[in-house]
């Protein structure tokens, strides 16, 4: 437990905001709200990367009891959408767990760019903490182990455990990011999948619960066992649908991203446990993981007190990034998915109890169209060609470690060249480019302005911001670009994504000048194939928010709802404030029925 005591500054922030909230909960306790049931244990679901449209574009294919148990029996939420721009794993997976938009809980991106110490930060990473469950003498390489040390703020399992100090906060996924910063600050466990170990693992941070990684032991037999090592097609979609249900034909295959190994269509085998997590076996295995955690913790089992229990998918944002929403793959994996989640339903019914256990399902975030598909998609409906509907920008950072101006190449040569006219000086193209170069570091969506090369030309740092944010704004795919003096000053209204961006704006982590892309416009880093996100546009924001449990208003809700809220109503439900002042409750989730927007359950 020393691992929790550190000096590091958002530590201190962070315990100091625990310590508010501590006594705030003293001082001006939240009353549970009567009308609502309360569960002996809630289950917060990420699918990663599963758009909202998903949901009504696959449902003749479901059972009857996945993600039909919400759409037949619980709350639906069709218009819920994330808040915040930078629509990446970390920042949503913060939201989901805090309720604080980007610029409150500090998980502004994946990564971004510590300018004092030169060096990019993982959003999870905690040099202080040590592997748990790692192989003996196993090296991990560069990767650190995760914590919530960079989050800050009170989350929903931190303000739980104040309320009720037996409660149990447990989160699980394949990826760190999203088990340590959807578990907060004081979790019990956050067990993630290392892909360089080959097992779920663990850091020193958290309280040790062998118990949980005793796990690691079926993970022979699961990655050995023939069904696990090739995904075909399930056959749940007949081929007629599927050709209509999807745009994936065999001349775009060489625009999907996957590795080497795996071919671009199916059957696909999947010759390493990298392969098997990254297939829909992966979530098969993270249910497992599950139902291991809560029979092993007994969670559900404390009468009066509740357990919360975060589960992270991620299973479909690595073949998701890989094929695109647009292909077979996606098809055939969101419905094997509504396969096991209806079997891990099943078994919680049976385990816990379906009149005990509040189940809520979302998504980090959604993913836009492979931009090759999105422009042949785009010929098919209008019969014209248009490079401008969709494409990729690529401001990546020069790899090596030493490098010349020379040798940047791409955009970014571009950049510093159109710098070097603007203040009228001479870039001395066989220099370093790390003491010639204005922009220090890209990460997205952000440049960092290099304080080193400014001062040696005698430059103004914020004019040179300027020139950075009028040069973005006139490449292709561009829509916007923001000084982060602007942004701090207040964007006005007319902005493009105004607010979004200020969301997810932090002045000591955010960079110099942020860009925003037009829709169907994706950041590449040197990748000219697959698909991501990150965008404030529709496809990225735009996500299921679907709930079933005890007390539970079912129904389906078109007002607009967003993510932020999820959190704030579960804290709402047991007695605890929590999530940023401005955020409305899901008001269903608490047994309430809205008078306007609300469907029958099952319409």
């Amino acid at each position: 437990m020393a691992e929790r005591n550190r000096t590091s500054s958002p530590g201190r922030r962070s315990r100091r905001a625990a310590l508010a909230a501590a006594l705030a909960l003293v001082l001006f306790p939240v009353l549970p709200l009567a009308a609502a049931e309360q569960p002996a244990l809630v289950v917060v679901i990420s699918v990663d990367q599963m758009r909202a449209d998903y949901v009504e574009r696959f449902r003749p294919y479901f059972g009857k009891d996945g993600f039909n148990r919400f759409l037949t029996r619980g709350a639906v939420f069709t218009e819920a959408r994330h808040r915040h721009a930078i629509t990446y794993t970390g920042p949503g997976h913060a939201v989901i767990g805090t309720g604080l938009d980007p610029h409150t809980s500090g998980i502004v991106a994946n990564r971004w760019y510590d300018i004092v110490n030169s060096r990019p930060v993982y959003c999870a990473e905690d040099p202080d903490t040590r592997w748990s469950g790692a192989p003996a003498g196993s090296d991990p390489g560069p990767v650190l182990p995760a914590s919530p040390v960079l989050l800050d703020g009170v989350s929903l399992g931190d303000r739980l455990k104040q309320a009720f100090p037996w409660a149990r906060v447990v989160a699980i996924s394949l990826k760190d990011r999203a088990a340590a910063l959807m578990a907060g600050r004081r979790a019990d466990a956050a067990i993630w999948f290392e892909e360089r170990f080959g097992r779920f693992v663990t850091s020193t941070y958290y309280p040790p619960h062998p118990e949980l990684l005793a796990f690691d032991e079926r993970l022979p037999a699961f990655f050995s066992a023939p069904e696990h090592r090739r995904w075909e097609l399930s056959g749940r979609i007949p081929e007629a649908d599927m050709a209509r249900l999807t745009f994936d034909p065999p001349e775009l295959y060489d625009v999907k991203g996957q590795p080497p190994d795996v071919k671009p269509t199916f059957p696909h085998d999947l010759k390493s446990p990298k392969n098997i997590v990254s297939s829909p076996w992966g979530d098969v295995l993270v249910l497992e993981l599950a139902r291991h955690t809560i029979t092993s913790l007994r969670l559900g089992r404390q009468e009066g007190t509740p357990d919360l229990l975060f589960v992270g998918l991620s299973s479909t944002d690595y073949y998701g990034h890989w094929f695109g929403p647009d292909s077979r793959e996606v098809a055939d994996g969101i419905v094997r998915l509504d396969g096991t989640l209806e079997a891990f339903f099943q078994w919680l019914d049976h385990e816990v109890g379906s009149g005990r256990t509040l189940i809520v399902l979302t998504a980090d975030h959604g993913v836009q169209s492979i931009p090759e598909v999105a422009r042949a998609k785009w010929k098919r409906k209008t019969g014209e060609d248009n490079d401008l509907v969709a494409g990729r920008v690529d401001y990546s950072n020069p790899r090596g470690a030493v490098l010349k101006v020379r040798q940047i190449g791409g955009d970014r040569y571009t950049l510093e060249s159109f710098l070097s006219r603007t203040f009228r000086y001479e870039l001395d193209l066989d220099a370093p480019a790390s003491e010639q170069a204005l922009v220090e570091f890209f990460e997205e969506p952000s440049f960092y302005v290099n304080r080193s090369a400014t001062a040696r030309r005698g430059l103004d740092v914020e004019a040179v911001k300027v020139a950075i944010r009028d040069w973005a704004t006139r490449r292709p795919g561009v829509l916007a670009a923001y000084t982060n003096t602007e942004i701090a000053d207040g964007l006005p209204k007319s902005a493009p994504h105004a607010q979004a961006v200020s969301r997810s704006f932090r002045a000591d982590r955010s960079g110099d000048v942020f860009v925003v892309l037009k829709p169907g416009w994706m950041w590449s880093s040197g990748r000219e194939a697959g698909t991501t996100h990150g965008q404030p546009v529709e496809e990225d924001r735009r996500v299921p928010i679907l709930a079933f449990g005890p007390g539970v208003a079912a129904g389906i809700y078109d007002f607009p709802v967003e993510t932020v809220s999820i959190a704030k109503t579960l804290g709402a439900l047991f007695g605890v404030n929590v999530g940023e002042p401005d955020a409305a409750l899901l008001e269903p989730l608490l047994g309430r029925t809205p008078n306007a927007g609300k469907k029958a359950a099952g319409q």
